[in-house]
């Protein structure tokens, strides 16, 4: 057993029992989370700190906080711009995403605005 394993098992206790909290389960599975959450783990592979990661890629530490919280949805009202993304994920060297938007999410996009 681990030095922190209680911790872990704790916190997952903590987030299984928050899933069950209405709109909780639906935030924490939404793609803002995911991309925060991989930014967040590359950044830490890297030995980078949040203001460390706001110095290299150019993006303000606000920002960097904001995108790893996965809080840029619309409905929070922070608005997070495409380029700031892109600075990170080239200061990460993160390669490889497309973002890709079919009929149907450009549809429920236009009716949430």
């Amino acid at each position: 057993m681990g030095k922190y394993d209680h911790l872990k098992k704790g916190y997952r206790e903590a987030v299984s029992i928050l899933r069950e909290v209405p709109g909780v389960a639906e935030y924490a599975d939404s793609a803002e989370v995911a991309i925060g959450r991989m930014i967040t783990e590359r950044r830490t592979e890297l030995g980078y700190d949040l203001q460390q990661l706001a110095d290299v890629s150019g993006v303000s530490f606000a920002d960097v906080c904001v995108i790893e919280m996965g809080l840029t949805h619309h409905r929070a009202g922070l608005v997070v711009t495409p380029d700031a993304l892109s600075k990170l994920f080239k200061a990460l060297q993160i390669e490889g995403l497309r973002p890709m938007a079919d009929e149907e999410a450009a549809a429920y996009a236009a009716n949430e605005a």
